[in-house]
């Protein structure tokens, strides 16, 4: 029992409405843990520092009591509790104060006695306290008065600077505790709290979507090229096609697209962003398939295809990549929208060989091929897949060869390009790409994840969590990882990695272009595998944290990418407009840098010009990519330079629209305007900047 010392006129009761004074609500009576060397560790309850407390007054001393009984010191008390030193410390959250109860009320000894506290051993764990109070209720005479603190000095006491903020930042501390239990006792916080993922999921889907139309650039050489290859009678769209080198069913979509919108940048753009709107669905389709297959392997529980579906979903809205390219007039994200279609269309007729699902999968080989003709390598590596699992797995060999027949069977669709995409095999190819190293496998992931001021940190999560998705297993609060893979990570593995393997096979040794907006076609394997990874997680905070730091340097660096601009066409063709005359000659070295400018121009008015490319009788408006690579190693500069003399003549103009360093012209541009300058002033009239499409604008006067 504890008896109440003498003289101590505080109220010993607990009843309705009682609380100590150094007890803070909903922060609990223990301040922290102290451990000395030479003794067991000392608790002190959330109140003054030691350091700080008053000159010893009369002490009382608790003996030990029932652990039922819960002891509640009074006002400005120092309580100590020694706990054995081998227990580790346990954060038991946030504690609250509570009153005890009737039967469990202290005595007190009489005054002036002092009890020392035992030692607790292993079977007194939790059942001793040391108490120590002031004689009153009131404030010590030696709070805030100099010299009254033990080791603090003036500046400690509560008079003081430290003291007052002590002070204030105990009261800030209280009334935020007491706030956010006020919060969470709420029945508006318990609603809002159930729903707050799916707000925040909905926000960054949301903020995802509106970047996919918010670039600001202009089009560069593909979109333009683009743009006027769709503007062209069906006929005209189909011949210009075979010079350039690319399947038509993006182009035919375009332009259905312009006739019912116009060809505005912003109209142009938009047919890209509601396609990767088409994306997001599919997405968590094709999300919470995987998580059923990993439920269903036992590498998952019941919740995963939710958080697969989730995290996919997040992933794809937040992705750089998808966000740039649903910004561009390109297929880019046409092509990953099929190859969700396409998967999806797989399974279901792995599941069931039904007619309609396996004429579905023909019709997605087939849109696959028409729309970009580096998804052959990912119809090849899902033939061979199926092959495969024809021989190893007889019980699968039905469905299996069904599905094969079906992907085959779109080569009858295909029929009608075939003359146009063997000329295209043969004569164009992506003469403007160089060969590149075995890095690029690697690299492609960080390419995907957006600039590099936040692509480091999204290209890790994204190779991290393909990893975990990959190998491991939840088990409890653990991950059991298996170095050979589990199912169904080594599939979505072997689709992202294959594909990208066989082209940079093909780049090394067929000299066909590896570049990173081709590579969409493995873009959904990888983002779903690592959205496996992160869903099988054991700890919710760090599943949650993941798919934060990946949503936020996603939509950051999608938002970079956006807001970039593309191309110096528009200022060259506006210094253009300023400054020309009817009649005057623009020329472009290399053509590539023509169709942008070309549209530019044409946009302003400015249609009474002159304008010729390098090496290419199409005109600005068309790159001839047929045989491009010899037809640039035969031009000459000085013939080109003689050309543009002449077809100026001494009345007019000439403006050069030039960059060096692109692929078999070398320094040729410059050499063009060395020649050009020898018989005409030249001044620059706009520098080139270190853009993805750069050049420099000069200007030469009429001959001297």
């Amino acid at each position: 029992m504890v008896r109440r010392a003498a003289g101590d006129t505080r109220p010993t009761g607990t009843g309705r409405g009682w609380r100590p004074r150094w007890s803070i609500p909903g922060l609990g009576s223990v301040r922290g843990v102290n451990i000395d060397p030479s003794a067991s560790p000392t608790v002190y309850p959330s109140g003054d520092d030691t350091s700080m407390a008053a000159p010893a007054p009369p002490e009382l001393t608790a003996a030990a009591v029932p652990a039922q009984a819960s002891i509640h010191p009074p006002a400005d008390t120092v309580a100590t509790a020694t706990v054995p030193r081998q227990a580790p410390p346990v954060d038991p959250g946030p504690p609250r104060h509570r009153e005890p109860a009737p039967s469990a009320a202290p005595s007190v000894p009489a005054a002036g006695v002092r009890e020392p506290a035992p030692t607790a051993g292993p079977a007194q764990t939790g059942s001793l306290l040391a108490v120590t109070a002031p004689e009153s209720d009131t404030d010590s005479p030696a709070d805030g008065a100099p010299g009254g603190t033990a080791g603090g000095g003036p500046a400690a006491g509560a008079g003081g600077p430290l003291g007052v903020a002590h002070r204030v930042g105990l009261w800030l501390v209280a009334l935020w505790v007491r706030l956010r239990d006020r919060a969470r006792r709420s029945p508006l916080a318990a609603r809002v709290g159930g729903r707050l993922p799916l707000v925040l999921i909905a926000a960054a889907v949301l903020v995802g979507g509106v970047l996919r139309f918010a670039t600001t650039s202009h089009l560069w050489l593909d979109e333009s090229l683009t743009v006027e290859i769709a503007h062209r009678p069906v006929g005209g769209l189909l011949s210009a096609l075979r010079h350039d080198g690319a399947p038509p069913l993006y182009y035919l979509l375009l332009h259905v697209w312009i006739k019912m919108f116009g060809d505005g940048d912003v109209a142009v753009r938009s047919l890209s962003g509601v396609l990767s709107l088409g994306t997001l669905p599919l997405a968590w389709a094709a999300g919470a398939r995987v998580g059923t297959l990993a439920a269903a392997y036992g590498n998952g529980d019941e919740a995963t295809p939710r958080r697969v579906a989730r995290a996919t979903l997040l992933l794809f809205a937040c992705s750089p990549y998808a966000i740039r390219y649903g910004s561009e007039t390109r297929m880019y994200s046409m092509v990953v929208l099929l190859v969700l279609a396409f998967g999806l269309a797989l399974v279901r007729s792995l599941d069931r060989s039904s007619p309609w699902r396996l004429a579905l999968l023909t019709l997605a080989t087939a849109a696959l091929v028409y729309t970009h003709y580096w998804t052959f390598l990912l119809i090849f590596t899902v033939a061979a897949f199926l092959l495969l699992q024809s021989r190893r797995r007889p019980r699968y060999r039905r469905p299996a060869l069904r599905a094969f027949a079906a992907m085959a069977a779109s080569a009858v669709l295909f029929a009608p390009w075939m003359p146009s995409f063997l000329f295209q095999m043969l004569h164009t190819g992506t003469p403007w790409a160089p060969r590149v190293q075995a890095q690029v496998l690697l690299d492609t992931v960080f390419d995907w994840a957006g600039p590099q001021s936040t692509g480091a940190l999204l290209g890790l999560v994204l190779l991290g969590g393909a990893l975990i998705g990959l190998t491991g297993r939840p088990s409890g609060r653990e991950l059991v990882v298996k170095p050979s893979g589990r199912m169904p990570g080594r599939y979505l593995a072997a689709v992202w990695l294959a594909p990208l393997t066989l082209a940079y096979v093909v780049n090394m040794f067929g000299g066909s272009a590896y570049a990173e907006r081709y590579t969409g076609i493995s873009l959904p394997a990888c983002l779903m595998l690592a959205a496996l990874g992160v869903s099988i997680l054991p700890s919710k905070r760090w599943r949650s944290g993941v798919l934060i730091v990946a949503s936020l340097a996603g939509l950051v660096g999608g938002y970079q990418l956006a807001r970039t601009e593309r191309t110096q066409a528009s200022e060259i063709a506006a210094e253009i407009a300023k400054q020309a005359r009817p009649g005057d000659v623009v020329a472009f070295c290399p053509d590539q840098l023509g169709p942008a400018v070309y549209r530019a121009l044409t946009r302003l008015g400015e249609t009474d010009l002159r304008e010729v490319a390098y090496a290419d009788s199409t005109g600005p408006a068309l790159v001839d990519w047929v045989d491009y690579a010899a037809r640039m190693q035969q031009a000459n500069s000085d013939e080109f330079a003689r050309s543009l003399n002449t077809l100026a003549g001494p009345d007019h103009a000439i403006f050069l629209v030039g960059a060096d360093g692109y692929r078999f012209l070398e320094g040729s541009c410059s050499l063009v305007s060395e020649q050009l300058g020898v018989r005409r002033d030249r001044s620059v009239l706009v520098n080139k900047k270190p853009l993805y499409e750069g050049a420099w604008l000069e200007r030469f006067t009429t001959l001297r």
